[in-house]
């Protein structure tokens, strides 16, 4: 796990599911696209859900099984 990733895990696990923007915002020494790209493999492995919740709204929420 890189350390991006484990800073999305703390932060879902502290706030519970956000924005993307809202985790863009929380870190912000990373891109938007370095963090894009972490949530991606995140998704991707089964670690964090990601849907869309508006036109251009996404919600980045922790798998169940990683709680």
């Amino acid at each position: 796990m890189t350390s991006i990733e484990a800073a999305i895990i703390k932060l879902l696990r502290k706030s519970g599911p956000c924005r993307l923007d809202d985790v863009v915002t929380y870190l912000p020494n990373h891109s938007w696209g370095e963090v894009f790209g972490a949530i991606d493999r995140m998704s991707r492995d089964g670690q964090v859900l990601l849907r869309q919740s508006g036109y251009s709204t996404y919600q980045v929420a922790l798998h169940s099984r990683v709680l």
